[in-house]
């Protein structure tokens, strides 16, 4: 089962959600900033995680979010065990199957 947390940024006008992504098999965490009718910039500021494997720890999260979030030591241990969960479980069939799909499409020239 995948996690996913809101949190209110740092800077204004941000909201940062982090979590664990079971079928990718990473953490995550996303930056996105408020947009009104007229802003057609990507609202998406940062995204961790959008490759399979790609974030480990949680604390590969750290760095790249101190200008957003303080990466609290409760926020690590939920994540910890929101992995620890699933990796009681495993992925299913299909996600095996999926994860090798996508491993091996980065390992093409």
């Amino acid at each position: 089962m995948s996690s996913r947390y809101e949190h209110a940024s740092k800077q204004t006008g941000h909201t940062v959600a982090i979590g664990w992504d079971t079928p990718m098999q990473t953490y995550f965490a996303q930056v996105e900033r408020e947009q009104n009718d007229d802003d057609e910039r990507n609202p998406i500021v940062l995204w961790l995680g959008g490759q399979v494997r790609e974030m480990a720890t949680p604390m590969d999260l750290i760095g790249p979010l101190v200008p957003w979030l303080d990466v609290t030591p409760e926020m690590v241990g939920r994540l910890k065990a929101d992995r620890a969960a699933d990796l009681d479980r495993g992925p299913t069939a299909l996600q095996r199957d999926n994860l090798a799909v996508l491993a091996a499409g980065r390992n093409r020239p």
